[in-house]
């Protein structure tokens, strides 16, 4: 075993630049059944890497990068300079409690991820081990699965092609949510996904990780269930769902494991499997004694064919749904599964925890989700995810077994996702950790940078920033009120229909929102100030843009503000041209975006449609890429820019667009003297989406140095 670990740290540390054949690995033994040792010391030019697995191992190559000044992160996968020979370090050790380091969320896989080659989910899987993850979630593959498995249950090809739908919106087909939306799938498909699936497992076993598999909880095509099925219902759609306590459930559960072994592999003796059969939809039946037996029934298909096998269950539900799923109710749900055969995840621990309730004595993970939906918000409470985690190590709650992350979606906020992977194996004073940060993530010693993130650290990362702070861009024109407060976000527990809650904060009744964008602004200034003396670029560059960005979104409120006062004075002029400068800074906006190439939709539509052979496939991929990104599904579901993104091309062509109509609206209504007609501006805003989603391609990049660019907004935005 130690010879196939060193074998895999050695072939990581060559994929990211590094000299494997001036390494030293030894393995550890491990102090206790639950805590991990991971240590580095340098010299004369021979680094050497303690570890008790291979992912501690891994992660003490990055916390020896580290001190050396650099940080592996999604903009900079590599070292940002050579260490060639490696430099002396004194030797250093630590240890986690945390036995397991859980990494991504079911629709991470359809926010970030659908679209991913193997080149990036292999630079994914080395920064999962950089990280010291050891437990992803991996979807990838899993309808191929499922569709062999309804054609062995007798369901048609097509049949199941169209139940299975989109590939942008497979994470929630997979959960039960949505069916028969977008699609089909390409012709090759299944045979690329099956590919990919299995070297994306098989790297992760190499670097000591145990992927997570899902299954399915039961929601099928009536042509399995049966007409006279229960259903549950999620946004609109209404899904027939197999009785998990039924024998067709179990038959149909061992059919796709056995398929699931044939296809991706053998999951070893104790595998890990996500099933979450009621992630945001109630159960049918409210009787404990039936409660029971559905939980019952999802253990026993799975241990039936698997006898040491964990089910991993979000604890999700438990707190959207709160209201149904009372402590009685959890508790017979869970009561006959075995204590060491359920693991359960107290999902949004960094805002709503569980744990501090207890987690129905159970074992469980310590989770945060920071990002919903991958809309563009910066945000994250630093000083609150060291404290969390901090509290954790140091009380070890009773059956605690492991902390990680779970977010929508990846990519964004960096900062967040790098303190929460060395909060794993230490405490940190955070505002130390953004002076090196700082450093690390630029490759230049300069009070510029610390001074930057400091402010930001104060701020947009500052004490109790949980939740993320709405882009009035991305909001929805509906009517002659402002829409902010319409906006359908996520994550608070559900009201009774029709009120919703929303994840995010109050943005029009917070100071800070706009109080503090002269200081983003400034610390944008002082990265802009970094010039080229930074190592990084690609960094520099990202976090300007991201911030500048932030700026002018959070500015067009002012403007948003003046039109619906003007519209409330009936002074069309100034309406109008309050329009037109709020027209003008969105195409600002959108010309900043498109200095980014992960900052275009056009990226985006270019990915989904490489996984098509055919013109035909191709223009089924991008219509549905772009349906994830702006209605999300059906015009009724009321999922409209949940995924909304600072992108060019989706700034310009839709949110612009809407806008617009918008401020015609009501300054024809006042020209007319007239009210506005709130059907009206509906019917056409729902058709501008429409015909976003139809569309083809985008024109929207640009060779303009972002940095010059982003330094001649801010200035002309007020902030020299």
């Amino acid at each position: 075993m130690s010879g196939h670990v060193e074998s895999a740290v050695r072939a990581l540390i060559d994929r990211v630049g590094g000299d494997a054949a001036t390494v030293r690995i030894e393995i550890l033994q491990e102090a206790s059944s639950g805590s991990r040792i991971a240590g580095f010391e340098a010299s004369e030019g021979v680094l050497t890497l303690r570890g008790s697995d291979a992912s501690a191992a891994a992660s003490a190559f990055a916390r020896y990068l580290h001190s050396q000044g650099h940080r592996i992160t999604w903009e900079s996968p590599r070292p940002i300079r050579p260490l060639t020979p490696w430099p002396d370090a004194d030797r250093t050790d630590v240890r986690t409690p945390f036995a397991i380091r859980y990494h991504l969320n079911v629709v991470t896989h359809g926010y970030s991820t659908p679209y991913w080659d193997w080149a990036r989910w292999e630079q994914e899987l080395d920064w999962m081990a950089l990280h010291g993850v050891t437990h992803p979630l991996v979807l990838t593959g899993y309808e191929a699965v499922l569709a062999e498995t309804l054609g062995l249950l007798g369901i048609d090809g097509a049949i199941a092609r169209t139940w299975i739908g989109s590939a942008a919106h497979l994470p929630w087909m997979s959960m039960g949510g949505v069916h028969d939306f977008g699609g089909p799938l390409p012709s090759r498909w299944d045979e690329r996904r099956l590919a990919l699936a299995r070297r994306i497992i098989a790297r992760a076993r190499e670097l000591g990780m145990t992927p997570v598999l899902p299954l399915p909880g039961g929601h099928l095509p009536a042509a399995v269930t049966g007409d006279e099925a229960a259903e549950i219902e999620w946004q609109g759609w209404r899904t027939p769902m197999l009785d998990p306590a039924s024998p067709a459930f179990a038959h149909m559960l061992r059919l796709f494991l056995e398929t699931q072994r044939r296809l991706l592999g053998d999951p070893g003796p104790e595998p890990v499997f996500a099933v979450d059969p009621y992630i945001e939809s109630l159960p049918p039946s409210t009787d404990s004694a039936q409660l029971a037996a559905a939980g019952a029934g999802v253990h026993t298909a799975i241990t039936a064919i698997y006898p040491a096998a964990t089910w991993l269950l979000q604890g999700w539900p438990f707190h959207y749904h709160r209201a149904f799923w009372t402590s009685d109710r959890v508790g017979a749900y869970l009561s006959r599964i075995p204590h060491e055969r359920l693991l359960l995840i107290d999902l949004w621990g960094e805002h709503a925890p569980m744990w501090r309730e207890g987690m129905h004595g159970r074992r469980w993970l310590w989770t945060a989700v920071h990002n919903f939906g991958g809309r563009f918000a910066l945000f994250g409470d630093l000083c609150g995810l060291a404290r969390d985690v901090a509290e954790l190590r140091a009380r070890h709650p009773e059956r605690l077994e492991g902390i990680g992350v779970a977010p929508e979606a990846i990519e964004n906020n960096t900062v967040f996702y790098e303190l929460a992977a060395d909060l794993v194996w230490d405490d940190v004073d955070v505002d130390a950790w953004l002076d090196d940060f700082a450093m690390q993530r630029y490759g230049v010693d300069d009070d510029a940078a610390r001074e930057a993130w400091r402010l930001l650290g104060s701020t947009l990362y500052g004490r109790g920033r949980t939740r993320s702070i709405p882009s009035p861009v991305i909001a929805r024109p509906w009517s002659a009120a402002a829409p902010f407060a319409s906006q359908r976000l996520a994550g608070e527990a559900l009201v009774a229909e029709p009120a919703r809650m929303s994840a995010n904060i109050d943005a029009e009744n917070d100071p800070a929102v706009l109080g503090d964008l002269p200081s983003i602004a400034r610390a944008a200034s002082l990265l802009i100030s970094l010039g080229t003396k930074t190592d990084s670029r690609d960094a520099q560059e990202r976090d300007v843009v991201e911030l500048t960005s932030h700026v002018l979104a959070q500015q067009t409120r002012l403007r948003i503000r003046g039109i619906l006062r003007a519209f409330t004075d009936r002074d069309v002029s100034t309406l109008r041209r309050e329009g037109a400068r709020l027209h003008d800074d969105l195409l600002a906006l959108d010309r900043l975006a498109a200095t980014r190439r992960e900052s275009r939709v056009s990226t985006w539509i270019a990915q989904a449609r490489s996984w098509g052979d055919t013109h035909a496939e191709r223009e089924v991929m991008e219509r549905d890429a772009r349906s994830l990104v702006s209605v999300w599904g059906h015009q009724s579901s009321g999922l409209h820019d949940y995924s909304g993104r600072h992108w060019s091309g989706l700034i310009r062509d839709l949110y612009a667009r809407r806008w617009a109509a918008w401020v015609s609206w009501l300054a024809d209504a006042v020209e007319h003297g007239t009210r506005p007609s709130e059907d009206d501006l509906r019917r056409v805003i729902v058709e501008i989406e429409e015909q976003w989603r139809e569309a083809h391609g985008s024109d929207d990049g640009s060779d303009e140095d972002p940095l010059a660019l982003a330094a001649q907004l801010l200035t002309r935005a007020g902030y020299a």
